[in-house]
């Protein structure tokens, strides 16, 4: 089991205790501290577990692939410090290898539920789960590190997380697609379920997508055919947590936008004619809205009526900002920022 960690030490505790209770013990337990500045270092060793400490900032791809490294086992379960697993997790793991020769890797799912009470984190907690979990069959194309295990092995044949991407943004998603792309079957199991503990701020929620965009959209560019139209784009569902749907909302969100900004550009001028942006703006959002229909409806079945005005209003917003962020990576790489 490798765990990489930057100051880590707010949620490491619960993460480690969840690990202690398994039915299973794990056989090891390998701590990848990248340069923290807190107590995690301290908080792995109170726990004695291994643990393998950077002079310097690596990068999430760096942490893991040093920690697949020192892994001695046939299987290496990846584990974020923010998750608290399920008791039984380490034998659940080791039975869908056991029962299905041809699963190399195996994929979890965020619980639909987490700790944090307000709504940014519950919104990004649940878009998560449930871009999972909409997946049709029991396979993916998604290797998430929250909670994924992959066959050494095939872990080794395939070379290991990108170390070329700095950030945690892509280099999960490019593994993932790299098992894929060469016929190795990912298990989905979505009642393998992780609670989150991360909390985001308003600003910190915008960075974050922000972010993850920007790297997609150079993913995407640098591999136009298997990524960016398969994967990314995915009009034929190929098994990614990635939608067509969110791919068009996007687009009618940055059309909303631009003839909301037209028409006051048109008023400042004096022009005329420009009278019916507006309104084609609002039927841009009600139609981007419209492309989350299933999303709002599993989310209402979840926590009720309540939480959809708030739910709506994250989703424009989140839209808005990967759209932002599609662009500006697009820029990037066009400019010879390829990571």
């Amino acid at each position: 089991m490798v765990i990489p960690a930057y100051n880590a030490e707010a949620t490491l505790i619960s993460c480690l205790y969840s690990l202690r209770k398994q039915t299973a013990k794990p056989s090891q337990i390998i701590l990848v501290d990248d340069c923290s500045t807190d107590r995690t270092a301290a908080i792995a060793s109170d726990a004695g577990i291994d643990i393998l400490s950077f002079s310097e900032r690596g990068g999430p791809a760096i942490a893991r692939n040093a920690g697949a490294e020192r892994a001695a086992g046939d299987i290496i379960l990846f584990l974020d410090a923010d998750v608290v697993v399920p008791v039984d997790l380490v034998e659940r793991i080791s039975d869908c290898f056991l029962s299905d020769s041809s699963t190399v890797a195996v994929q979890t799912v965020y619980s639909p539920y987490c700790p944090a009470e307000d709504i940014i984190s519950g919104y990004q907690n649940f878009y998560y789960y449930h871009s999972l979990t909409r997946i049709k069959g029991n396979s993916t194309a998604t290797f998430a590190t929250w909670c994924a295990a992959i066959l050494r092995d095939t872990f080794i044949e395939i070379g290991g997380f990108n170390t070329s991407i700095p950030e945690p943004t892509v280099e999960d998603e490019e593994l993932g697609y790299e098992i894929a792309d060469r016929g190795k079957k990912i298990a989905l199991v979505r009642d393998i379920q992780v609670t989150h503990l991360a909390s985001y701020t308003i600003s910190q929620f915008i960075r974050r997508r922000y972010r993850m965009a920007r790297a997609q959209a150079k993913s995407g560019w640098r591999s136009i055919k298997e990524r960016l139209l398969k994967r990314y784009i995915n009009i034929r569902e190929t098994g990614t947590h990635h939608s067509r749907w969110v791919v068009l909302s996007i687009l009618l969100v940055l059309g909303a936008g631009f003839l909301f900004a037209a028409f006051l550009v048109s008023k400042v001028l004096g022009l005329s004619g420009f009278l019916w942006f507006p309104v084609a703006a609002f039927a841009a959002i009600i139609l981007s809205l419209l492309c989350h229909i299933n999303f709002f409806r599993c989310a209402v079945s979840h926590f009720g009526m309540k939480i959809l005005p708030g739910y709506m209003l994250l989703c424009l917003l989140d839209m808005a900002i990967l759209g932002w962020g599609v662009i500006a990576g697009t820029v990037q790489f066009m400019t010879g920022k390829h990571y």
